[in-house]
This record gives structure tokens, sequence and C-alpha cells, in this order.
């Protein structure tokens, strides 16, 4: 433009240079009428224009081209020339314009106005890339920023990198993005004035070394949503670009966070300037003995010191344990001289099904068990004594019924205390045996005693207070007898004890016998006339009902407004509706229990209810049923470096710890403290020390409260999917409908079904239904298959059961949804 506008101008001074010589030395010339009309308007514009082209074409084609290009944001390097020789015109550029550009391009940043210093010498002009450079780092004057530190094991990420065939670089890129999930902040920028953009496209910026020198800085796009292979091919082609500086104005512009990685030049520390439009670059520098120092400058305006330090902390362990994002590496056990490929710590459920897996597939394995047989608390103290206990109970609970169905003379069922415990005894046993027999069968070495870890290879086992009844938990030894044993890997498996709250008098009541827990309650001489059970969770309820049917009078006190916390809200609500109707049974929620006095058979339990008038209860004895905590301290996990937090070991979804050779299932890692869970991440723990791909999900896992009607779920509840972000619809219908349910008399309960309204996916079942225990089953498979609601909906269930209620619900909620769409559509 500007060279049009100067040959306008030199055109004019021409033409009126020309008329003064016409009038002034050639006054003949201005009588002639020929001449003169060749001054006319239209002449002069022509002559203008030709100037003007003159001028013009001693800038070629392929200048304007490029700077054309650069105007309209379009790449040269995918343009074919129609030009002399192949040369690209402007008027290809301007064809190859995009409608859109690929991506929003930022204004370029002025140079802010700083002192300038004269400095001697004739300096060149700078290039576009290094004035913008100059400009954007000026501009970075103005964010204030501070910095945080933290130090990384680089080993696993270069392996995993590695492994999986894609360079550091991308797999750092991925890494940071794996990390901005949890911590979406580090993403965002600030937006003068006084704004933030908050984006969820994580687009990485990192620098590479141009050929010729200088630095250029190609952008990385949708880092959070694209596979790694993905982001390392579209890498490889971006460095060849950037080296050859012919990246397209979208390959460059605009990234949301940026990397710097000076390691690779031996550098120990440095700090990287972020610049306006992100809020936070990371500085890599080379490892020391403490690891990689990883360096964030961010931008105060945007997040503050302890958010860059949780960032951090996730990013240290997403580049310490990169399996957690990338998937097995292969087979996790080291090389080594090791007594035992595995240890499994724990005969649990978990340890059981690890070490049986592990074992399969020829690993020689060692289960350390602290009893004489295998079946931790779930055979001995927990899910099988109690479903004894509750088989008995159901069948006077049944009798008392018959007489709907027209039996007589069977509603006056007597308990024979001490057949009821030779029976569940010898169940147990007869079971321990069954177990131990398949271990060794497997080739499995059970090794009775009580492990810790000296190092993060090396355990002792202490046997000095192994004993030889099964019954009861064995006490801890003091270290006198044992034996060292090395390992490549190790999975701790050691469950869970009740914990007793600090309740004035419970500790005394402990020691007396008059308090009892899960693991103590087996002791009972008889059926007591009166019991007190603390606790509302699924131990507390099954036992508040079992004694009640078997003629107790008891009272249960929760201290929350409502029994079963694990439970769907609506399912807790209706079977509390149902046990208030025991004779013998009270409830008490909303209550704090302010002492325990007495002793066996003759206790009182003091509370404060709801109203928080003080209220007494005397009883027999008072089962604690307040839960259980993993007891870690014995372990000695400090020895191998095992992290704990909040009181459990923290493990990632495919059960590893921070010590990638050392793994955690059950109890000890928290959440749900149920068997089968134990015995799922016992088997994924195998898998991942295989090199196999397999992970907990929670969002699938199960439970069953064996009460009467038993409560059960699978999956998630509407509350649990909207904390997730999912948009979900459910759909429930009452037992009193069903046909089967109505013959046998057994109307109590409701049945749900809630599902993701963007895809119809079933994603969580609850119950509350005389046989949920076998009705569950269905419903796992609906949850962990991720069936919809066409494919329930279109299975033939046979008639008369409850399981037809399934099809029935999700033929509704089907229904329902189509309905809701075409109003919104209308």
């Amino acid at each position: 433009l500007w060279l049009v506008v100067l040959a306008d101008i030199m055109t004019n001074l021409m033409l009126f240079f020309l008329i003064l010589y016409v009038f002034t030395v050639r006054p003949d010339l201005a009588s002639n009428t020929e001449f003169l009309q060749g001054f006319d308007k239209d002449n002069a514009q022509q002559q203008k224009e030709k100037r003007a082209e003159d001028v013009v074409k001693k800038f070629t084609e392929e200048d304007l081209a490029r700077k054309l290009a650069a105007s309209l944001y379009v790449n040269l390097n995918n343009l074919k020339g129609s030009g002399p020789n192949g040369e690209i015109t402007a008027d290809d550029v301007r064809r190859a314009q995009p409608v859109e550009r690929p991506t929003e391009i930022g204004q370029a940043v002025p140079a802010h106005i700083m002192p300038e210093i004269q400095v001697p010498g004739h300096g060149r002009p700078m290039t576009a890339m290094e004035k913008a450079v100059t400009h954007s780092m000026t501009a970075s004057l103005t964010m204030p920023t501070f910095r945080v530190t933290i130090n990384a094991k680089q080993d696993a990420l270069l392996k995993a990198a590695k492994k999986k065939g894609v360079s550091v670089t991308v797999a750092i890129a991925k890494a940071c993005a794996e990390a901005i999930r949890n911590h979406p902040s580090i993403n965002w920028a600030y937006q003068p004035v006084d704004k933030l953009v908050e984006r969820e496209q994580v687009d990485i910026g990192m620098a590479v070394s141009a050929d010729g020198g200088g630095l250029v800085v190609p952008v990385l796009r949708h880092c959070e949503s694209r596979p790694l292979e993905e982001l390392h091919e579209s890498w490889k082609g971006l460095v060849e670009r950037a080296r050859k500086r012919r990246l397209a104005p979208e390959e460059y512009a605009n990234p949301t966070f940026m990397v710097s990685n000076m390691g690779m030049l031996g550098v120990s520390y440095f700090d990287a300037i972020p610049t306006p439009g992100t809020a936070a670059i990371l500085a890599i520098a080379a490892a020391g003995p403490e690891g990689m120092p990883l360096t964030i400058t961010a931008d105060h305006r945007v997040v503050n010191g302890a958010e860059v330090a949780m960032f951090l902390n996730t990013l240290k362990a997403k580049i310490e344990q990169p399996e957690e994002w990338m998937g097995p590496m292969g087979p996790a056990i080291p090389e080594g001289a090791w007594d035992y490929d595995v240890v499994v710590i724990g005969g649990g459920p978990g340890g059981e099904d690890c070490a049986r897996d592990l074992a399969g597939h020829g690993l020689k394995v060692a289960m350390i068990n602290d009893a004489p047989f295998p079946g931790g608390e779930c055979l001995w103290r927990g899910c099988i004594p109690s479903k004894a206990w509750r088989a008995a109970a159901d069948r006077m609970r049944d009798r008392a019924h018959d007489e709907l169905l027209g039996v007589v003379g069977t509603n006056k069922a007597k308990l024979d205390w001490e057949k009821l415990e030779q029976h569940r005894r010898g169940v147990l046993e007869e079971r321990g045996k069954m177990a131990l027999n398949t271990d060794k069968g497997v080739r499995i070495d059970v090794i009775q005693g009580f492990a810790w870890f000296e190092t993060e290879h090396r355990i002792f086992v202490d046997t000095s207070r192994n004993s030889k009844d099964p019954h009861q938990r064995t006490p801890l030894g003091d270290g006198s007898e044992g034996r060292h044993i090395t390992f490549g890997c190790a999975v701790i498996a050691t469950g869970a004890p009740p914990f007793v709250p600090p309740v004035p008098g419970a500790h005394e009541g402990l020691e007396s016998g008059g308090v009892l827990t899960s693991d103590t309650v087996w002791s009972l001489p008889k059926v007591p006339k009166k019991l007190g059970v603390i606790g509302g969770g699924a131990i507390g309820m099954e036992m508040a009902q079992i004694f009640q049917d078997f003629g107790s009078q008891v009272l249960l006190v929760e201290g929350r407004d409502r029994v079963l916390a694990e439970v769907e809200p609506e399912i807790a609500k209706a079977l509390t509706a149902v046990l208030n109707e025991d004779p013998n049974l009270t409830l008490v929620t909303s209550a704090k229990v302010k002492q325990l006095k007495g002793k066996p058979g003759a206790m009182t339990l003091v509370y404060e209810d709801a109203e928080g008038k003080k209220q007494s209860f005397r009883c027999d004895y008072v089962i604690m049923a307040t839960g259980k905590r993993p007891v870690l301290d014995p372990l000695r996990l400090d020895n191998a470096g095992v992290a704990v937090e909040n009181g459990v070991i923290k493990a990632d979804k495919r059960c590893r710890t921070n010590v990638p050779h050392i793994f955690a299932v059950g109890d000890v890692i928290g959440g749900y403290m149920l068997a089968h869970t134990a015995g799922q991440q016992g088997r994924v723990a195998a898998a991942t020390i295989l090199g196999e791909d397999m992970s907990y999900d929670e969002a699938k896992d199960s439970g069953v409260i064996f009460t009467r009607p038993e409560a059960g779920f699978v999956g998630l509840s509407m509350e649990q999917a909207k904390a997730k972000g999912i948009d979900a619809a459910e759909v429930k219908v009452p037992m009193s409908v069903d046909a089967k349910a109505m013959i046998t008399g057994e109307t109590h309960g409701l049945i749900k079904i809630v599902a993701d309204k963007a895809t119809n996916r079933i994603i969580g079942v609850h119950l509350l239904a005389d046989h949920t225990d076998t009705l569950i089953g269905e419903a796992v498979m609906m949850v962990s298959g991720e069936m919809t609601l066409e494919q329930v909906g279109e299975a033939i269930h046979p008639h008369p059961t409850q399981t037809e209620l399934f099809g029935e619900l999700a033929r509704r909620l089907l229904s329902r949804l189509r309905r809701s769409k075409a109003k919104k559509t209308a």
C-alpha cells in the first residue's frame, strides 16, 4: 500500500512540473488542443497507475505472496504456485485463504515502553521472529510471577517412553496434561482487564532449536485428549518444520502452557519466563542426586503458591509412575537374585487371589499369613461366620410368616446356640483347609508369621507368636524368631482390624469382655437377652437384626442422621422403615455415645439423643461396630519408602504404591472394605506385575448388606453420578408390584436403575429386596458390561421371576428419555 501511495505522489509532482514547463517555457504548446487532451483526468489516472505498477514490479510476486500469506495465515508449504517456474503468486495465496482460522491467533503483543540505552556499533535489523521474542519477553515483565521447585525421579519415565517408542519430550508434555486434569487453573490465563480465561484444551508449547540458531516454540495441540502415540507423530512433524522455520501460524500461536527443557544441556537449575497468554511455564533442569528439578514460574494473578505446589506434586507422581496413565510397560519384577519373585503379605481374599494368579503364571511366590490357615478376616471373623448366623436367623424369620401360605404350626422356632456354633466353626475350618490345600496345590509357599519391611527388597517374617488357633487374631511377636526373605515385588494385603473410638469406658470394656467387636463377638457363650450396638454401617445393621431375630432386645445407635452411609439414600431410608417394624429392634440416629460402663452381662450404654437428652440402655453386651482402620506401623513401611496418606497406603488404580515394585490391595488402601473388592484388587496387582493392562474401577464395584430385606448396590447413585459430571436419570419400581414377590409375601423394598442420558448406558443399580444377593448378579453384569437400556429392555426375562423387573425398569426409563427428547426438539 505504501508503495502505491509513493507512486501516486511522484506522478502528481511530475505532472505539476510538466504543466509549469508548458505555460512558462513553451507557451506555444498551451494553445495545442491535442497536446492538452493528453492530460485530461483519465489519462493522468492511467499514468499514475502505470507509474505505481512500475514501482511495485521492483518487488517479486514471491515477496508479495509471502507477506500476504503472513497476514492471511496461509501455510505456503501446502501451496502449489501458478506463476512462472511454479512461483507462488498473490492470487494463489488469496485462493488458499481459510474461511476460518484453524486456531485462534492472538494479536501481537506490542513492546512495552522501556528505557532505551544506546549501544556503540552498527546493529542489524531484527528478524520477525527475534522481534516477536523481544516484544513477548518485554511484555512478560508486567506479570507478577513466583517460582516453586520440586524434584522428581525420571528413570521410570525414560524407560516407559523408550518402551512406548515415543520421545521423552512428548511423554513430559502428556504428563503435564494429565496433571492439569487435576489442577485446571494452571492452564488458565489472565486477560486484561481483570478477567480470567478458563481453558479446557491443553496446548503445550516447547522450544526447539532452529537451523542457523535461535529457538522456535511449536505448540502441541489437544494434549489432554489425544493418545500418546498420536501426539508423538504430530510432534515429529512440528519439530521438522520448526527447524526449517516453516511453521504455519496456527502451529506456534497461543500455547496454554509451556515447557522449557535445558536439562539436556547439563543445566542444573534455571528459571523460565512465562509469556502473556499463559499462567505458567515449566523449567526442567538436569537430574541430580535428588532427581530432576522441576521449576514452575507462574502468574500470581491466576494461580497461587499452594495450587502450583499441588500441581507439581501431581506431576511428580505422573513422572515417577508413568504406568498409571501410560499403561503397563511389561513385567514389573526387577532383575535380581531374589528368594522369591513376589512376596504377598496377607492371606485374605486380596492376598490369596493375587498369589494364585501369579503362581499360575509360573512365578515363585511366597504368601505370608499370620494365621495357620488362609482366608483372612472374611473367613474367620467377617463375611462367612456372620452369614452362618444370618442363615439361622432367616429360617426363624421365615417360619414366623409361614402361616401366610397356609403352613401352620411352624411359627415357634427355637434356636439351639451350641449346634449353630458347631456348624459355624465347622464351615470355617473346612473352608480354611480347602484354601490352604488349593494354595499349596498351585505351588504357593505359604509361610505362617508376621512380616515387616527391612528394606525395599527384604522383609523379616516374625514367627515368635505363631498360633494353631485360626479363630483368634494372632498378636504381634517380639522378633525373637523368624527369617529374612528377599523379593523382586511385594504385595501388601494385611487388611484392617475393627476401630474403636475413644468413648469413655470403651477400652476398659474391651478388656473385661463387656464390649465386643467384629473380632470378638464370636466368643459369645449364648444369645444375650439385651444387646447394644454402636454404629449403623453394614456390620452394625446385620448384627442388630440377626440378634433381634434370635430373640434379643436390641438398641442400635448411630451418630449420623441416617444408617448405611455407603448405600443409596432412598434404599437406606426404606430399609430403616422396615427395620423399625421389627418388634425388638430400636434404631436411634443423630446420637452421641457418652459412656460405656459395667461388666459382661451387666453393661450400660449412655448416649445423648438428637434432642440433647441423656439416655441410658442396660444390656448384657455392647457391640462396637464403628468401622475398620488399617494398622500400618508394625509393617515398618518407612524402611521401604512406601507412602501413607490419611491413614491408608497410597495406591493408584493399578494398586501400585509410590515404590514401583511394591503394591497394596484391600482394606489397607481404603475405599470399599469388602472381600470381593480386595479380591479384584489382588487380581489387578497380579496383572500389573505380569505386565498386563488391568485396573480397579470403583464406579463398577458392588456390595450387599445382609439384612432382611437385603440392601445392595452396583455402580453409581444419582448423587455420585452428578459429582462426576454425568447427566443421569433414574427409574424405580416397588417390589410390591412383582408377581413372584406377591406369591412369596416378600414385597418389602424397591429396585432402582440409574442411566447416563447421553448414552443410555446403565451406570448404577440399587436394590432393597429379599434375595438381593441373587438378583444383584444381573445388575453387576449390566454395569460392568456397560449395557444400555435398549439391551436390557430387549432381553427376554423369564416369568414369574423378580429379574423381569430389570427389563421393565429399562423400558420405562428409555420411554421417558425418548419423550423428554421429543419435547425438547418440538
